[in-house]
């Protein structure tokens, strides 16, 4: 009984550690500070994702707020996940230069 208890105890920290290092909003930050530091970005082009970022996040903590994410909501936030992957690329993209 002890071993299977213990058994249980290690899956679910592997579990919650697995699930806690999702790429996506880390990246996306990284994404964000590389191309503000190699001028891709301006500082105002950086605020702006930033802001956008921060909205994607308190969007995700309501969803999770009532402990259930919807079909809808879930969506939603993978929509929103997608623009802002989508702007981060064009802002890098688009051929100005933040002065150095």
């Amino acid at each position: 009984m002890k071993k299977l208890f213990v058994l249980g105890a290690i899956l679910t920290l592997l579990a919650v550690s697995a699930s806690a290092q999702g790429p996506g909003e880390r990246t996306r930050q990284q994404r964000i500070e590389r191309g503000f530091n190699n001028g891709q970005l301006t500082r105002p082009e950086k605020f702006r994702l930033e802001n956008d970022h921060r909205r994607i996040k308190a969007e995700r903590r309501r969803a999770f707020s009532d402990g259930r994410v919807t079909p809808m909501e879930r969506r939603r936030l993978h929509n929103m996940r997608r623009h802002e992957n989508r702007e981060i690329f064009r802002l890098k993209h688009n051929g100005r230069r933040r002065v150095i």
